[in-house]
């Protein structure tokens, strides 16, 4: 007897979307047949869910949360808990988040997972996985060895910054020597490094001179995080991990010099891989210069309208692998505190629209074939960070992470509508897709866009696959 049985839908599996009875039993997909071929009495309850798209639950691979904001760090202004996020995460579809546990002088590594995990522990609505970070200027040689006991604990996935981003925020960057240090514990122990490239001597230098010239608006923003400083950054993060030998995961690509560099890297066979953010493909540094124009920003900046319009076509074309958020969840009156270079509050909420906007974006707007926004918005990720198959697939024996949508829908989004914050960047946009139901482990979390159970996810453990760490394999 099965637990649930779905049917009615158009499933999304990795042979392609076709009408598809899923049976669940014990939090897992135990089969699946041709729609309407599984007798109802097989399962204790059916679902009929006829004319919508069931795609696997979203996997956001790059999430921050409960954490003091640098620009609000004398106030001690943080951003929204797991709780909040994943609330909005759970509505949107999204099914899996990927937060950043830092380590802290003293740790061992093992104390900072532990110490991140607990924060997520019993407060949200969606699975988690931790990427390890650092972000102090000298990492001891024993720390460093302790990576291979973490990745072997299920961690398998870390994070770097080229760059302090502002002047005015706390130390984050790490040099490329310690850089090198980490890639190559990583590369050893089958391990995926996620960097977040921009060159410092560029972002810092550029900080001089606008406020050099008085031009410290946000509208200024892109000339501050600019095409020169990914261009540099990206050509540094991607030698220095060919030397090694390592596999590196590129966090917000904003500019279209980051997308070459990654497409000849991937051309000649390197394990590469490349993220955007779905504002980036919207949004422009234009937008920078509306009322309230912060509500758009992250780091790095919105770039020109030219950089904007290559993203979509890359994540078609296979050069970028992942559509994620890097939300940092906070309300209007904190998202807006700044309006400089200097004190704009990085990170937005769209967590929420994530799936929304990829389906309106991709699907309806460019023709993007099902499977391919099911690699976007889920597979690749669960890949990139050893997840798969667990994650990211309707494939029997993966978990029961469904989401819903309702693809019949032209309606115009407000804040109103949403979980994660009291606004969005989003406000007005014309979506074609609503996530009406998600399953998280065969559980129905959210039902006709009520949300009905409690928090109840896990902490999950990362194994990469060979044939990730070694070349482009999505």
């Amino acid at each position: 007897m099965y637990d649930l049985l779905i049917t009615g839908g158009l499933v999304v599996t990795p042979s392609g979307a076709q009408p598809l009875d899923i049976a669940i039993a014990d939090g897992r997909i135990a089969a699946l047949a041709f729609a309407g071929t599984t007798p109802l009495d097989s399962a204790a309850r059916v679902i009929d869910v006829g004319g919508k798209l069931v795609v696997p639950g979203g996997v956001d691979p790059h999430v921050h949360t409960n954490s003091v904001l640098p620009t609000a760090a004398e106030s001690g202004i943080m951003c929204f808990g797991a709780d909040r996020v994943s609330e909005g995460a759970i509505y949107g579809g999204t099914t899996t988040l990927v937060d950043f546990a830092h380590w802290k002088p003293g740790d061992d590594l093992s104390e900072s997972f532990a110490r991140k995990a607990a924060e997520w522990n019993g407060q949200t609505y969606t699975d988690f996985a931790l990427h390890g970070t650092f972000k102090e200027p000298e990492i001891p040689f024993d720390v460093l060895e302790q990576i291979p006991d973490a990745v072997r604990n299920g961690h398998g996935s870390w994070k770097v910054w080229m760059t302090n981003t502002t002047p005015t925020r706390p130390h984050q960057k790490t040099d490329l020597g310690n850089m090198w240090g980490i890639m190559e514990q990583t590369a050893a122990a089958g391990a995926m490094l996620a960097v977040h490239a921009e060159d410092d001597d560029i972002v810092m230098y550029s900080y001089r001179r606008l406020k050099h010239q008085g031009a410290i608006g946000i509208e200024n923003m892109h000339h501050a995080h600019n095409v020169l400083s990914e261009k540099l950054s990206f050509q540094r993060a991607i030698t220095l991990a060919r030397h090694v030998g390592a596999a590196i995961y590129l966090m917000h690509v904003s500019a279209n010099v980051g997308i070459d560099a990654i497409r000849q890297a991937r051309g000649e066979g390197a394990p590469i891989y490349g993220e955007i953010l779905p504002h980036y493909a919207y949004f422009s540094a234009e937008n920078y210069r509306e009322p309230h124009g912060a509500v758009y920003h992250t780091y790095p900046s919105l770039k020109n309208a030219e950089d904007r319009d290559q993203m979509w076509p890359a994540l078609i074309d296979g050069t970028l692998s992942t559509l994620a958020t890097d939300g940092v969840c906070t309300d209007f009156d904190v998202k807006t505190r700044g309006s400089t270079i200097y004190d704009a509050t990085g990170g937005h909420a769209g967590v929420e629209m994530r799936m929304a906007v990829a389906y309106t974006e991709g699907v309806v707007g460019r023709g993007l074939d099902l499977t391919r926004y099911v690699d976007l918005t889920s597979a690749n990720a669960a890949k990139i960070l050893g997840l798969y198959p667990r994650k990211g697939a309707i494939a029997v024996g993966s978990d029961a992470d469904l989401a819903v949508l309702d693809i019949d829908v032209d309606r115009r989004v407000t804040a109103a509508d949403l979980h994660e914050a009291d606004y969005t960047p989003w406000e007005g946009y014309r979506t074609r897709a609503w996530n009406m139901m998600t399953l998280l482990r065969g559980q129905v979390m959210v039902d006709d866009r009520n949300l009905i159970a409690g928090p109840v996810g896990e902490l999950q453990r990362q194994r990469v696959s060979h044939d990730v760490l070694s070349r482009p394999a999505c």
